[in-house]
């Protein structure tokens, strides 16, 4: 059934780079296709992140659509929090996990479909982009879901312009998969080889994904990451009921 996570790592790969929450789906297919166990299934899917996001940063940044301030702040406050995520992860249930990314998931998309405007910042201050970074560095870690999983909902609710949102998670993908694959790897928690078979097909789909949302009016953008915010939401929390079938 391996062969089926590959086959998914394309929709992954094209939710990533247009709306940044596509991550969530890769742990639970490696536990319920591939045969993982949670620990090495997070793992895996932080060292395929990695591949996603340098290439989705490249993306972005090549047409100059990422806030650089912004990102590099977020990127310096995840970085030492995701390597203790992936310490703790034995240690916390990862349902509770779920549970609690899907409340911010679910209710970022519901606040931006009720709302009638896009956020427009691309800024926030500095202490503010910091701790948000580490809340969102030890949770993606926690679970092996990639930062914008949980980043964008969050830079959502704060009022960042949904594609400045989904620009820095690419970003911030890169310290914090690195610094989760150095926690999970101290444990023997990540399947090299698989995961960068699946992070070289996500990232392709990255470009393509990224693409498109460049190209979407901010409106319309803000439609489609709401709409898939509240999908991803209920996915999370589904999830107790996939754990136990």
């Amino acid at each position: 059934m391996t062969i089926g996570v590959v086959v998914l790592a394309v929709p992954v790969g094209l939710l990533i780079g247009a709306v940044g929450v596509g991550g969530v789906l890769l742990p639970p297919a490696l536990v319920h296709l591939a045969g993982l166990d949670v620990h090495t299934a997070a793992g895996t899917s932080s060292w395929a992140f990695l591949f996603t996001g340098v290439v989705g940063t490249l993306a972005y940044a090549r047409n100059a659509s990422m806030p650089w301030p912004l990102a590099n702040r977020l990127a310096l406050g995840a970085a030492p929090a995701a390597a203790a995520g992936a310490l703790v992860n034995g240690l916390v249930s990862p349902l509770v996990v779920w549970l609690a990314l899907g409340s911010i998931t679910l209710g970022a998309g519901v606040h931006r479909l009720r709302a009638r405007g896009g956020g427009e910042r691309t800024r926030l201050p500095p202490a503010t982009s910091l701790a948000t970074g580490a809340v969102v560095g030890f949770g993606s870690a926690l679970t092996g879901t990639g930062g914008p999983v949980l980043l964008v909902p969050v830079l959502v609710l704060l009022g960042v312009a949904p594609l400045a949102a989904v620009a820095a998670g690419q970003l911030i993908q890169v310290p914090l998969a690195a610094f989760a694959v150095l926690g999970y790897g101290t444990t023997g928690s990540v399947h090299f080889g698989l995961g960068a078979l699946l992070g070289v097909v996500a990232a392709a789909a990255v470009v393509a994904g990224a693409r498109f949302a460049r190209r979407l009016p901010a409106e319309r953008l803000r439609q489609v990451s709401a709409c898939i915010l509240v999908g991803v939401g209920l996915f999370l929390f589904a999830q107790p009921a996939l754990a136990l079938w």
